[in-house]
């Protein structure tokens, strides 16, 4: 018996030696004092004892027995050899009582190469072992901007905080958001508890995981796997499951796996021309749709926010258009990702095949839902989201911007303009960079003074008197249920009067077109495919965005006003076109030429005529954070370190 499992193990090293000699490779166990010899490193460490994952036991230290094993680690000596008989022995202790003497290994760069217990290793990963205890000492390589570097770097923080050491993504940044997920509040050393719960959830998945790939080579570690599954699935429910619930978890982010490294390629839907095709009633009462049941998730109410209170708006305006074809939940006050899902999984159960949830706040909860209703219809009010599985919306405002930008050019008793800005997110830069463009357009001396309401600490009307402003572009709609004056754009030193002009956002357009979508199968037209994301972009020209200004300014500038919007409206006049330079002086837009929406909708610099800065995510306050870490410009940098 110990003859045959000896030779089988051979024939598994033979046919590794020969595929790999086939292909130009070595054939035999790396040698890491020969990696070390063009690798420069800092300094060793003595881990101790540690669990030694085998399948991230590569080779040996020195030279020595390396041709007797082929890459595999299976043996390549003739089985009437001493070697053989040491190794057949071993096999028949590990199978009487099991191998529990520890190896001598070194790590590097999360590889580990044995110094004493190569035999040892052999039959371990013949009979298919997942780790083998061993006295360890880590080689700590010098550190260099390769992305294999900083993985590196990022394994050894995570390992301070876990001593998990069988964890390998191919990409930077996986680490760091695994911890957040695993233990979003906390940066203590894991216990013995946590790393056992751990464990057992990582080695659930990757047996899942391994079974549906069969053998087949991946384009992701079975790390990276587990990571994309906690996005859209979280982690504290998971052992909890049955197998049989994650198995189909995993099978319907087969398509997201296959795509890695790649992100969803983003399809920017930038105006309504498909949704036009028909009018929103008349197209509706012979098809098989009778009636749609639609629920809206908002984080707070339409008492409590503006934001909330004008997609509230919206949804009205969409019932009147549709009346008794449709029925409508409302939720509110929905502000974490576990409420979203419950929210959403209630009104799944009471029937609605359409959702729109209107913060980015919940995107989580929304793929979450989306992958286990795929029939369910999910819209998340946001933008530059790459998931699959929803659909997101979000509007031009930086159209309207622009236009209040030359409102407060003209209208300005100085050079000095302020504007107060809420959240550092895709599409805010744009805002910012639109209006100031449009300010220095009519005058060239205009000097814009950003600040941030959502900064910690702010007195906003001092920094605003300190600056020696005369208008201001402030809150972009009325708050609800306050008789201020202090929002679109308004003359600081006049309290109480109406502003001069502010930017609106027609949600109503936009929910009527998209259900009239669903009811006239164009909806079907924009299916999601496996490697894109769709993100409705819309602005003026399809009346989702629009400017209201004041019957005091001067009838030149509102005529103004009216001809420039219309060239937005057609797609004549670009706000991000000609020469564009940022406040470094950087050139960013070559005269001329126009910025792709893209590029537009990326932006995370400010233009030149600007004074002020985007902030650290930690200088804001908690709740601008949440919606930073989801959307914010530059996510890793622009935190403090």
């Amino acid at each position: 018996m110990l003859v045959k499992e000896y030779l089988k193990a051979r024939k598994m090293a033979v046919k590794d030696f020969r595929m790999r000699s086939s292909r130009g490779e070595y054939p035999y166990l790396q040698v890491l004092d020969e990696i070390l010899k063009y690798a420069g490193t800092t300094k060793e460490q003595k881990l101790g004892l540690v669990d030694i994952p085998l399948d991230q036991i590569v080779g040996t230290k020195s030279m020595g027995r390396t041709n007797a094993f082929a890459s595999n680690f299976m043996p390549l000596m003739d089985e009437e050899t001493e070697f053989a008989s040491k190794w057949m022995n071993l096999y028949r202790a590990h199978m009487d009582e099991g191998i529990r003497d520890p190896i001598v290994a070194y790590e590097f760069m999360n590889h580990f190469y044995v110094v004493e217990g190569n035999k040892r290793v052999s039959v371990m990963k013949y009979v298919d072992a997942v780790s083998i205890p061993g006295n360890v000492t880590r080689i700590i390589p010098q550190k260099n901007d390769s992305k294999e570097s900083t993985i590196y770097y990022e394994f050894l923080d995570f390992y301070e905080i876990t001593h998990i050491n069988f964890i390998n993504f191919s990409q930077p940044g996986g680490y760091k958001k695994l911890l957040e997920y695993v233990c979003p509040d906390s940066k203590e050393p894991w216990d013995d508890d946590m790393q056992t719960y751990f464990t057992t959830a990582y080695y659930r998945f990757d047996d899942i995981f391994q079974e549906r790939a069969a053998g087949k080579k991946m384009p992701l570690t079975v790390a990276d796997a587990f990571l994309i599954y906690l996005d859209y699935y979280g982690y504290e429910s998971f052992l909890n499951k049955k197998q049989k619930e994650i198995k189909s978890e995993v099978a319907k982010l087969w398509k997201d796996f296959m795509i890695f490294p790649n992100k969803r390629q983003l399809n920017l839907k930038m105006d309504s021309e498909t949704m036009d095709s028909s009018t929103v009633i008349d197209r509706t009462i012979h098809l098989p749709i009778t009636k749609l049941k639609i629920a809206f998730i908002n984080h707070k109410s339409p008492e409590t926010s503006k934001w909330v209170y004008m997609h509230d708006l919206g949804r009205k305006q969409m019932e009147e258009t549709f009346g008794n074809k449709v029925s409508v939940l409302v939720y509110n006050d929905v502000n974490t990702t576990a409420a979203g899902i419950e929210a959403m999984d209630e009104a799944v159960k009471k029937g609605c095949t359409l959702i729109f949830v209107t913060t980015p706040s919940l995107i989580k909860a929304c793929t979450s839902i989306a992958v286990k209703h795929p029939s369910v219809k999910i819209l998340n009010c946001s933008l530059s989201t790459c998931y699959g599985h929803i659909k997101t919306y979000y509007g031009r405002l930086y159209e309207a911007k622009f236009l209040m930008g030359i409102i407060a050019g003209i209208m300005t008793k100085s050079k000095n303009i302020g504007y107060l800005a809420d959240y550092p997110i895709s599409g805010a830069i744009a805002n910012i960079n639109a209006f100031a463009l449009g300010a220095k357009m009519v005058n060239p001396e205009a000097v814009v003074h950003l600040h941030w309401y959502t900064k910690k600490e702010i007195n906003v009307d001092e920094n605003l008197w300190e600056d020696k402003v005369s208008i201001v572009s402030g809150y972009d709609s009325l708050i609800p249920n306050s008789d201020a004056f202090r929002f679109g754009i308004y003359d600081f030193n006049q309290k109480d009067t109406p502003p001069l002009a502010m930017p609106v956002w027609e949600w109503g357009i936009f929910y009527s077109k998209i259900v009239a979508s669903v009811f006239n199968n164009t909806w079907k037209k924009e299916k999601l495919k496996s490697d894109e994301a769709i993100n409705y972009w819309w602005g003026m020209s399809s009346g989702m965005i629009d400017i209201i200004v004041s019957g005091t300014l001067p009838p030149e500038v509102r005529h103004l006003v009216a001809t420039l919007k219309l060239a937005i409206q057609k797609g004549v006049l670009n706000p991000f076109a000609e020469e564009i330079r940022a406040q470094d002086g950087t050139l960013k837009n070559k005269a001329g030429e126009s910025m792709t929406p893209y590029d537009i909708m990326q932006m995370d610099w400010l233009v030149d005529n600007i004074k002020g800065e985007i902030p650290f995510r930690d200088e804001l306050v908690d709740e601008a954070k949440t919606i930073v870490e989801i959307q914010g410009v530059k996510k890793e940098d622009r935190k403090t370190q």
